[in-house]
Parts: C-alpha cells; sequence; structure tokens
C-alpha cells in the first residue's frame, strides 16, 4: 500500500485541476483526506511557494464547520496536505431529498455557512469555491470544504483564468476588477441559498459560457424563494456590485434571528443518507489492500476472531458504528469529491473500475471515413447511417462505410428517418419559410416536400396588404405522428431586432405520404425549443425571452402547448411545461429528466415529479429507464441511478459521455454504454485525463465490456449506435467500432 508522509492510501477519490484527492489513514487508524498536487503545478516555483504560504494559512482556520488541515508537506515530492475526514452527502444530494428548504431552514443553513466562511476569512484566505458540491452534511452539521488553497494569491488558476463554478462566480472576479474580497464568496453564498430555496441556480442553467454572460449582464432569478425578505436578503447578496452585498457579518446576524431551533440535517431522510455514507466508508477500508505489520487492522477493531462485513451490518448496528467512528475520531471532512467517491459504494455498489486496471478485451476499428469536417448530425435507423451538415446528408452503410447516396440538403436543421422507407428533413434559407421535405431512404430522391404557407393557403392572411399572409418565421422543428406529420415553424430571439420578439410560433399539419396540407394552428409569440408527439397529441414547448437568459436565449420555464394531432385544435396549455415537453396528457410511463444539479423521474401523464436526486455538475439522462436503470453522464462521470429511487447504484470517474450536445443522453444501446476516457488500467480519471478511446460498459454494473483507441485526436463530437456497432465522429473522422467477440 502507498505511503505519503506517513500515512497510508486506502483508495482514489477524486481528480481535479489541483491534484488528486485520497482517502487515506494513519498507523493508529485515523482516516484522513490527501491531497497530492499535479506534477505540472510542483514543477512550478511560484505555485510551490504559494501553496506554502496559503497552506500555512490554512491551518489557522479555525472552526467547527470548516475542514481542518491537520499536517502538509509543501517541500515534498509531491507536495501535499491532509485534512481530517468524516463522511455525508453533498448539499445538493442532501436537499434533493428533502426538498426545497423553508425560510427558518435555510436561514439555519445561512448562518452556518456565514460562520465558515468568517473563519476562512479571518485566516486572511478566500473560499473561492462555495457551491452545493463543497458543502457536506455530516452527522455533526454541513460542513464547508473545498477550501481555495493558492486562493490567498491573485485570483486566477495557472492559465489564467478565473477559478470557480458558473453561477457562484462573482462579477468582479469574472471581469478581473481587481483582487477580489470577501464580497466574493458573500456572492457564492447568495447563489447557494437560491438554490437550496428554489432547486434552480440563479442565474440558470446551460453551458458555462451562457451562465457566466448572465452573472455579468442580467439580473438573478429569485422566483420561488420563500418570501419578499428573503428575496431581498438574497438579492442584496447577489448585487453586481460588490460593495452592495452585505458583509459576512451582517449575512450572519441576518440568518441567525431566523433560523429553525431544529436542525433539518438531524431528521430523515437527511439522517439514513448521512448512514449510508458512512457504511460505504467502512466498505472503502475493508477493500483496500491490508496495511503493514506496524499498522492495526481496522477492518477488525476488536478483539481478533470473525467479524462481520461493514457492507452486511445494518446501518445502525453496533459494529459497523464502532468501526466508523474509529477511523473518523475527528468528526471532521474533507473535499468535495470524496462524497462523490464514497457515494458510489452505496446500497452494496463495488467499484465497476476494479477489475480494469490487470487485462482487458480490445475492440477493433472497423472502417474510417474522413467527412472534411464535424458533421451537425449522426444517426442510425436499421440498416442505414446517416450524416449531415448544413450542405448536404449522406447515406453510409454501417458496416463498410461505402456511401449509398448524398443530396445536396442546403440549410437542412434536422433529420427524422422513419420505418416505412422515408426520411424527414427541416431545411431553411435565408428569407424563407422553412421547408419539410420527405426522401426515399433508399435513393435520396424528394418525395414530397411543402411549399411556403404564405403562398399554399394553408393559414389565413394576417398582413393588412391584400393578399398577403404576413411573416412566417425564420426556424422550423418536426415530429411524426401516426397519420400526420406536423411543422412547427418559429423565430428565434434576437436582442437586436425587437420585431422578432413578436413573430408566433405556427404549427401545420401535413399528410406524410403525400405532403398535402391538413391544418394549421397559431400560437403565442414565442421561440420554440422542441417539438413531441405522443398519444394522439403533438406538445410544443414554446418559451418567450427572459431576463435570465441573455443573449441568444429562451425562457427556461416557458409553456407547453399540447394540440390534438387530427385537426391541430388546442387541447390544454401546460405552464412551466417547456423544460419536459415529454411530460403531457397523452404520453405514459415514466420519464427520466436532468436540470442543473438534479435528476428527476416524472410520471409523463400527469407531469407528477416521483423523485429527485442531487447530482454533481450538469449531467444528461436517458430518457427511459432499461433494466431498472436510468444512467447520467457528464463531462467527468458516468453513472447508474435505480429508477425507483434514484440512488446511485454504480459511478466511473474514469469515463465520461461521449461528446455531443450538452444536452445529448449517454449512448445506450443493445446491452451497451459507451464512454470516453483515458486507456483502461491508467489510473486517470475522466476530469482532465486523456481522450484515448472510446469504452463499451455493461450497463448494469458500470464493467468494462471492451475499449478501443480513437484513430484520430481531438475530442468525440458525434456517436450513434446498432446492430452490434458503434460510430463516433472525432473531429472530422467518423469510425466505426465492434466488440472483440463481434458485438457492438
Amino acid at each position: 500500500m502507498r505511503n505519503i508522509g506517513g500515512y497510508q492510501l486506502v483508495a482514489l477519490l477524486g481528480d481535479d485541476g489541483m491534484g488528486q484527492v485520497h482517502l487515506a489513514r494513519t498507523a493508529s487508524g485515523r482516516l484522513v483526506a490527501l491531497k497530492t498536487v499535479h506534477p505540472h503545478l510542483a514543477a512550478d516555483p511560484r505555485f510551490r511557494e504559494r501553496f506554502r504560504r496559503e497552506v500555512a494559512a490554512a491551518g489557522t482556520v479555525d472552526g467547527p464547520y470548516t475542514a481542518g488541515v491537520l499536517a502538509a508537506d509543501p517541500d515534498a515530492e509531491p507536495p501535499w496536505l491532509a485534512t481530517a475526514y468524516a463522511a455525508g452527502p453533498a448539499l445538493s444530494e442532501a436537499v434533493s431529498a428533502l426538498g426545497p428548504l423553508g425560510p427558518r431552514q435555510l436561514a439555519a443553513l445561512g448562518a452556518l455557512l456565514a460562520e465558515a466562511l468568517a473563519a476562512v476569512h479571518a485566516a486572511h484566505l478566500l473560499h473561492r469555491d462555495l457551491k452545493p458540491a463543497n458543502v457536506l452534511v455530516t452527522r455533526e452539521g454541513p460542513k464547508v470544504v473545498g477550501l481555495g488553497i493558492a486562493g490567498g494569491a491573485p485570483d486566477e488558476g495557472t492559465g489564467g483564468t478565473a477559478v470557480g463554478s458558473p453561477g457562484f462566480i462573482a462579477p468582479e472576479r469574472l471581469a478581473r476588477e481587481g483582487e477580489p474580497g470577501p464580497a466574493a464568496d458573500v456572492f457564492a453564498l447568495g447563489g447557494l441559498l437560491a438554490l437550496c430555496a428554489t432547486g434552480r441556480n440563479p442565474f440558470g442553467a446551460g453551458s458555462a459560457p451562457k451562465v457566466l454572460h448572465r452573472t455579468l449582464h442580467e439580473a438573478p432569478d429569485l422566483d420561488g424563494v420563500p418570501d419578499d425578505d428573503w428575496r431581498q436578503f438574497l438579492g442584496r447578496c447577489l448585487a453586481r456590485e460588490p460593495a452592495e452585498r452585505p458583509t459576512v457579518d451582517e449575512a450572519l446576524a441576518w440568518c441567525a434571528e431566523r433560523g429553525a431551533r431544529e436542525p433539518w440535517w438531524e431528521r430523515e431522510p437527511v439522517t439514513g443518507l448521512i448512514r449510508q455514507h458512512e457504511e460505504a466508508t467502512a466498505e472503502l477500508v475493508e477493500a483496500a489492500p491490508a496495511p503493514g505489520p506496524a499498522a492495526p487492522d481496522l477492518a477488525a477493531p476488536g478483539p481478533a476472531g470473525p467479524t462481520t462485513p461493514a457492507s452486511a451490518a445494518p446501518a445502525d448496528s453496533p459494529a459497523s458504528r464502532r468501526r466508523f467512528l474509529l477511523w473518523s475520531a475527528s468528526g471532521a471532512v474533507a473535499a468535495a469529491a470524496i462524497s462523490t467517491a464514497v457515494a458510489n459504494r452505496a446500497n452494496g455498489a463495488e467499484d465497476p473500475a476494479a477489475g480494469d486496471r490487470a487485462s482487458w478485451p480490445r475492440g477493433r476499428a472497423l472502417w474510417t471515413h474522413d467527412l472534411g469536417a464535424a458533421p451537425a448530425g449522426l444517426l442510425r435507423h436499421g440498416d442505414a447511417l446517416y450524416v449531415h451538415d448544413a450542405a448536404s446528408l449522406t447515406r453510409l452503410d454501417p458496416a463498410t462505410g461505402a456511401v449509398s447516396w448524398r443530396r445536396n440538403t442546403e440549410g437542412v436543421t434536422q433529420v427524422v428517418p422513419h420505418g416505412t422507407g422515408t426520411v424527414h428533413v427541416v431545411r431553411t434559407a435565408p428569407g424563407a419559410a422553412p421547408v419539410l421535405a420527405a426522401l426515399d431512404s433508399a435513393t435520396g430522391d424528394t418525395r414530397w416536400e411543402t411549399r411556403d404557407p404564405r403562398l399554399e393557403g394553408l393559414r389565413p392572411p394576417t398582413s393588412p396588404l391584400p393578399g398577403a399572409a404576413g411573416p412566417e418565421g425564420s426556424r422550423g422543428l418536426f415530429a411524426l405522428g401516426d397519420t400526420v406529420a406536423c411543422l412547427v415553424t418559429y423565430e428565434p430571439y434576437d436582442p437586436l431586432v425587437e420585431a422578432a420578439r413578436a413573430l408566433p410560433w405556427r404549427a401545420y399539419g401535413y399528410d406524410p405520404a403525400t405532403g398535402e396540407g391538413l391544418w394549421y394552428h397559431e400560437g403565442t409569440a414565442a421561440a420554440v425549443t422542441a417539438v413531441r408527439h405522443a398519444g394522439g397529441r403533438f406538445a410544443v414547448a414554446a418559451s418567450a425571452p427572459a431576463a435570465s437568459d441573455g443573449p441568444g436565449g429562451h425562457g427556461a420555464r416557458g409553456p407547453l402547448h399540447v394540440l390534438w394531432a387530427a385537426d391541430g385544435r388546442a387541447e390544454t396549455t401546460l405552464a412551466g411545461g417547456a423544460p419536459r415537453p415529454d411530460a403531457h396528457p397523452g404520453a405514459g410511463g415514466t420519464g427520466y429528466f436532468a436540470r442543473g444539479e438534479a435528476v428527476s423521474a416524472v410520471d409523463l401523464a400527469t407531469g407528477t415529479t416521483l423523485w429527485s436526486r442531487g447530482v454533481t455538475g450538469a449531467v444528461s439522462v436517458t430518457p427511459r429507464a432499461t433494466g431498472g436503470l436510468v444512467h447520467a453522464g457528464s463531462d467527468a462521470e458516468v453513472s447508474a441511478l435505480d429508477a425507483a429511487t434514484g440512488r446511485t447504484r454504480w459511478l466511473r470517474t474514469d469515463v465520461r459521455r461521449l461528446g455531443g450536445t450538452v444536452d445529448a443522453p449517454p449512448l445506450l444501446h443493445e446491452g451497451h454504454l459507451y464512454a470516453t476516457g483515458p486507456e483502461p488500467g491508467s489510473d486517470r480519471l475522466a476530469l482532465g485525463g486523456p481522450t484515448w478511446g472510446l469504452h463499451a460498459l455493461d450497463p448494469a454494473s458500470g464493467r468494462l465490456l471492451w475499449a478501443a483507441p480513437f484513430e484520430s485526436r481531438g475530442e468525440p463530437c458525434g456517436s450513434a449506435g446498432g446492430g452490434g456497432l458503434a460510430h463516433v465522429c472525432v473531429g472530422s473522422v467518423l469510425t466505426t467500432f465492434q466488440g472483440p467477440d463481434g458485438s457492438g
């Protein structure tokens, strides 16, 4: 077992931009979180000097709600520091289980966090990354972790970019307006409390650039906070100017006056989550190699003889509790990455990467084709592989890569293959209405295409000019029903063109066999984000511009308009339903959605949320369960959640979701869950690790089935699967992979 500074490493728990975090223990059995600095940082004399200075300062941080530095060696190779450790869920997981916090619960949390920040600031440090993942809820209460070591120096990372998490980084840090002060941490405190009160980031979801733009230029979204007093307080904390925010002491006093007497973290279901993390920690220690003769065997802290494994002992059994309390006698916490890694073993889950380190099956590349540019879309349908960009649509043979046909389809924005031998495409062109066309899937020939609805008379005139039908939206989205094809036209938002905001969306029904116009429905002035079909209805997700979205964005909580497919009549409008376009009266079953830092299960027919679980970072999920599991992926990990409860069944941080759009679900096909990451057994995590190749995982256990290197360098930008094959684009290069036994 590896030893650093007298600490024996038990398990790798996480990796970030600064270094790796391990669960470790002393010879006497005390558990610590030991962080080692990445070699490229350790080689920088300026970083090492800052690290030396700030580790000394962090050692003076003294507060009941912060992690304490136990030991450090800035001059070692590699430099390291150790903090006390105890188990507990991240704040996002705890609040997700409990539900949005009420005013008194929120005040109790705010007072505790403000006291933690006061202790950090008293040591002349800033936290710099206060967020839900950096607050762990333990048996002794919430603890602030992830203290920004090397954060007392100018506010920049090694690459010169602001350190922190989108949605919680103060505007002055993004704008580089001098050296930040304690007010930057108050801004993060306000964002965290707003999230706990509403379940939403106050600066919205989406890509990091969009969230950062809203932080700099838009007002925070505080809809749903408990009352006007809280709205005013959080508005001050999230003020753009640092001088307008309350001080940490003022925030502490304000919250302390309003806090609940009974801590919410001492009630179920939070206490149950804490017990699960404690037992999972016990399992991590028991799974580690036995220590040398000089160290006690903490898997059996009692007298010699048979013992009960922690995984088999009841959560409240005296044996398991004694083991855990012996290992973590200090009752402090370490880092947010620890909570995620320990949760991987909760509910009996094992480390799915454990068996990959010795040997692993190697897949093979069947064929490779350079497309010349990254494609806009990659679709597998039956025995066809479709690749499209803004100028053309190509059908390939999936097994050989041979081109079946290629058609010029300039402006194509959507491609929808259908089992009737038809491929529907939506095309757009400047100054013209969107066109829906049906192509023969065998030849690529056009069967029919729509005319401009202003000319074909499908809708009545809306312009005062004789014979004119008024302007048409320049974008289109399409959905295919059982007997009707629906094209929805709309105009995207452009803050420089105010007229675009007043243009309504319009839905047109067509006969899918002939393209004959059947009906027309005019909607509200709004952009459109999705069109879905289920149960004889079309659902149109519309959203008007909102202050929290910034340029080019759209309101995230717009209405969902439900139309009858037979004649286009409106059945109902679901307020706030746009983020879940698959949930409407015509749908059935359970759907799964990711929004912000939470994954939810929803009854699609009623829209009722069945459960919601906090996650770390922005993830996408498979919309339906497979084998009782829903699979999630992000840029740092891939995991499986229990479809009935949302509990994590397995999690891997050595692989990540295949590239593509941010909200694209993980690629799951024919018993294979595909991911990308470094070479198996390299002990590198997905976050910051090299992109070596494709990993095919068992969806039920997360264990590696096979892996294969990419033929070109770069990040995956599109993927598809089917027929025992996996198709992946890396840059402009499309490669088709197959498992070693001929499987996908």
